[in-house]
């Protein structure tokens, strides 16, 4: 019996007003009203992402096939089913993405999404129920997990406590502070399920056993925990949806290519054509990738403790993996995916915008790549106007075991800047001066300052290996703040000498004042010093060097 259809039933957490009030709503609901919703509300901000990324499928899809008013791209072949039958003729693909960004702009001025977006899923209801025995959502079925099948007699059993990221407990380790007791940590409502599900997909890790087949293969811990994930928060939901459907892009052939979520297609052939390794070719199947087979029994009450099966899917592409739009990327000189792009994941308690130079130059030489939904800003600012961007950086951290790799920190940051700011690449635009003051902070604070530390702590006879980088890591966060208001604060019109001077001598009070704090805290141990090289080396010579050097790279 087929239960809980998505397009219907409220599971999608919204915030729908300035006070911060949420509800749940359904597909056909968000997509009805996105512009009188401000964001997503979740759970978690990783399972915010991996949702709107399905949103996003939907909306990649759709737009794909008809434009604002419902109407077959004349370039496309549409079946009554709304099946995309072949892919965009090569003779055509200049027209096509004339057509697509006609679209997009269309959408943008309209300010809401038009009727065809739930026309379409209304003709693939049969593939949103999270409960089914053919067509589950985000599912495998019974039969594609029948022991003749996988690696062990059945799936490895996932509990309800596992998969809700709020708790993330094993069986090995209890939360402390779960938000559930513990006679309800394992139970989960439908509309939590649907989220969890689908951030699991892209968040799982490696610790269950079961593979396809006997054959050994390099086993997916989720797509989107691989990668440094970037999008634009626009200032309603419907703005954020548009700002990161990228419309044309054609990366990887993804715009000649036939956009097929995973709900368009057999979980039999999709979990055929990952273990045949054959790549991804649009994003809207990348937007809904699996990292399990997982089956979920469709007569399962609710009332009971939750647990689920799962099976482990091969990995995907990394290796200069471009289709992918909203991650940072990293050139790698060496290893095994020496002279190749992939992506770069943040890191915990480092700022995004000390990642700028990756987020905003496109610099072959430089060996930097911009994300596609940055990019795509640069084709759409002339219609989206003067306006404040907030990009937004998600992560999620591991538990360092490579036998495991269980999900265990999210990784949250955001900047602020202004659009016309963000694309004026030009040579002596303000990408690349900006940039310049990013690497100019960097150094200063990664060599400069932390030189002198590295002198205190020698004079001072400091074992402590983390001493110095506590310390730098301390300035860093000092000058974090003052730092993102001075580059949200940037007009597109403003001198650039004038500000960026603005901000250098601010860095320079900053990092003065944090050296003379160090200074007035010296004792008589510091003052005597040791001796080095046939000089007295204490406290006082340590910060003149330091005030020197500061003052050189700060003229």
């Amino acid at each position: 019996m087929s239960r809980f259809n998505l397009l219907d039933e409220p599971w999608i957490s919204v915030i729908y007003d300035e006070k911060g009030s949420t509800k749940d709503v359904s597909l056909q609901d968000l997509f009805t009203n996105a512009h009188q919703y401000k964001e997503l509300a979740g759970d978690t901000k990783t399972q915010d992402f991996a949702v709107l990324r399905v949103l996003l499928a939907v909306l990649h899809t759709v737009f794909s096939r008809f434009d604002i008013d419902g109407n077959a791209y004349e370039y496309l072949t549409i079946d009554e089913g709304w099946n995309q039958l072949e892919p965009v003729d090569e003779m055509d693909i200049e027209n096509y993405e004339e057509a697509l960004y006609e679209t997009w702009e269309k959408l943008w001025t309209n300010k809401r999404f038009p009727n065809i977006v739930n026309q379409y899923l209304e003709k693939w209801r049969d593939r949103f129920y999270l409960f089914d025995q053919k067509y589950p959502f985000f599912q495998v079925t019974k039969e594609d997990i029948a022991g003749d099948k996988i690696s062990k007699a059945k799936g490895t059993s996932i509990l309800g406590k596992n998969i809700n990221r709020i708790i993330s407990e094993s069986g090995n380790k209890i939360a402390l502070f779960s938000p559930k007791d513990e006679e309800n940590k394992n139970t989960l409502t439908a509309a939590e399920l649907a989220r969890w599900l689908i951030t699991f997909q892209g968040y799982s890790g490696v610790s269950d056993k079961v593979i396809f087949g006997n054959e050994k293969y390099t086993p997916s811990k989720g797509w989107l925990f691989d990668i440094g994930a970037i999008y634009i928060k626009g200032n309603t939901l419907f703005e954020t949806l548009l700002l990161n459907y990228i419309s044309p892009y054609n990366e990887c052939g993804n715009v000649e290519n036939i956009q097929r979520p995973c709900w368009e297609r057999k979980s039999s052939d999709i979990i055929k054509s990952y273990l045949d390794e054959k790549d991804i070719t649009n994003i809207a199947s990348l937007y809904t990738v699996w990292s399990k087979g997982i089956y979920i029994d469709p007569d399962f009450n609710l009332n009971k403790p939750f647990s689920f099966d799962i099976v482990k899917l091969p990995d995907i592409n990394h290796r200069d993996n471009f289709l992918e739009p909203m991650t940072l990327w990293k050139y790698n000189v060496s290893g095994k995916n020496r002279d190749s792009y992939t992506p770069k994941k943040h890191l915990l308690n480092q700022s995004l915008w000390r990642s700028f130079g990756l987020l905003s130059i496109k610099d072959t030489d430089l060996q930097h790549r911009k994300p596609g939904v940055i990019e795509w800003l640069t084709y759409i600012d002339d219609i989206i106007g003067n306006r404040l961007s907030n990009i937004v950086a998600i992560s999620m951290q591991d538990d360092g075991n490579p036998q495991s790799r269980l999900p265990t920190d999210e990784v949250i940051d955001s900047i602020f800047i202004n659009d016309l700011v963000l694309t004026d690449l030009d040579e002596g635009g303000w990408v690349p001066r900006i940039n310049e003051v990013v690497e100019e902070t960097k150094k200063i604070i990664s060599r400069t300052y932390k030189t002198y530390i590295n002198d205190i702590k020698e004079i001072r006879n400091i074992s402590n290996g983390s001493y110095t980088q506590q310390i730098v890591e301390s300035l860093y966060f000092k000058i974090d703040q003052p730092f993102r208001q001075w580059l949200a604060s940037i007009q597109p019109e403003d001198d650039k000498d004038s500000k960026i001077q603005e901000w250098r001598v601010l860095l320079k009070k900053i990092v003065k004042a944090e050296a003379e704090v160090i200074l007035h805290q010296g004792g008589a141990r510091d003052y005597l010093g040791i001796q080095k090289d046939g000089r007295i080396k204490n406290i006082a010579t340590a910060y003149n060097s330091f005030d020197f050097w500061l003052r050189q790279q700060l003229k």
